[in-house]
């Protein structure tokens, strides 16, 4: 984990000497005199934040921590401040494995997700609220050493803030956040559906180009923190998405986490599309598949589908 922090220290030197305009210093002449203001004045910094190299596309939308975002990555898009938008999704994958060792042959099991994320949009930051209720049965008393069970309930919240107030530079743009996993309800019963015993803080930096009209390229690095120190680990998420249409995005996505060494670390491909009904509906639908597993209760694909309202 000292390497994942110094990683994640390095990027957020980038971020903050990527401060906006508003923080460097102006000179004026008056007379024979030079006079030095700090600060953009304000209607130049509000001009500045409008005038961007990004626009929205049936791309945006959020993704599992409430924030905008790919399907699991947090991108430094920026959506119209003074919205409040509503975001459902729901995923599917059956159980087949634990670390990486396939269950026997008479095992198996599947988690149902239905996630509901409210999302503020602030004139330099968001904030998401997410609540996720999991369905979950499994049947592996030879792996796990347990009867057969079954269980319907609440999983751990998450509580995100993400700061969107950083200018474009010539092709790029940056951001920076943080996410909150609360362990809700009975956290012990949700363990097969993913959900951890222990509270965890996320702290994670992304940059979003702009390779093409039509692509868009996308990095995230951060750090994941347990409150018990047991869980500690990288994590790093790299995508792209392509404009088809006016109302179809096509996503592409690395999402992976390092536990430590080992071989503990987890690596998936996520890869859907986004359609833009309106200014107001945004659909989705994705497949995520298994690359490499590190997981307790461990998958080879899932399925997601979701909507995003706006207003």
């Amino acid at each position: 984990m000292k390497h994942s922090f110094k990683l994640f220290i390095a990027l957020m030197t980038v971020l903050l000497l990527h401060l906006p305009s508003f923080a460097q210093s102006e000179q004026f002449l008056f007379g024979d005199y030079e006079v030095y203001s700090i600060g953009t004045p304000p209607k130049e910094a509000e001009k500045a934040k409008k005038d961007t190299i990004f626009s929205l596309t049936p791309k945006n939308s959020f993704n599992a921590d409430g924030l905008g975002g790919f399907f699991v990555a947090n991108t430094a898009d920026r959506f119209k401040s003074g919205q409040l938008i509503l975001t459902s999704r729901y995923r599917f994958h059956e159980l087949n494995s634990r670390r990486g060792t396939s269950y026997y042959q008479t095992e198996d099991g599947h988690v149902s997700t239905y996630e509901t994320s409210l999302t503020w949009i602030g004139d330099w930051a968001e904030w998401g609220f997410t609540v996720p209720i999991h369905d979950w049965s499994l049947s592996a008393p030879r792996t796990y050493s347990t009867r057969s069970n079954s269980e319907t309930g609440l999983g751990n919240m998450k509580i995100g803030w993400k700061a969107t107030y950083l200018p474009d530079k010539s092709y790029y743009r940056f951001a920076y956040g943080a996410m909150a996993t609360v362990t809700t309800g009975n956290p012990d019963h949700m363990l097969p559906a993913g959900s951890k015993s222990n509270d965890e803080l996320k702290l994670f930096g992304c940059v979003t180009t702009k390779e093409t009209d039509r692509a868009t390229a996308n990095l995230e690095l951060g750090a994941v923190i347990d409150s018990e120190t047991e869980d500690d680990r990288f994590l790093y998420r790299g995508g792209i998405s392509y404009e088809a249409t006016k109302h179809v995005s096509l996503i592409g996505e690395l999402a992976g986490e390092i536990l430590g060494g080992d071989d503990k670390d987890t690596l998936d491909m996520v890869l859907g599309v986004r359609l833009g009904i309106n200014e107001t509906w945004n659909l989705e639908f994705a497949w995520h598949k298994n690359l490499r597993t590190y997981r307790e209760y461990g998958w080879d694909d899932q399925l997601q589908a979701g909507y995003s309202l706006r207003w």
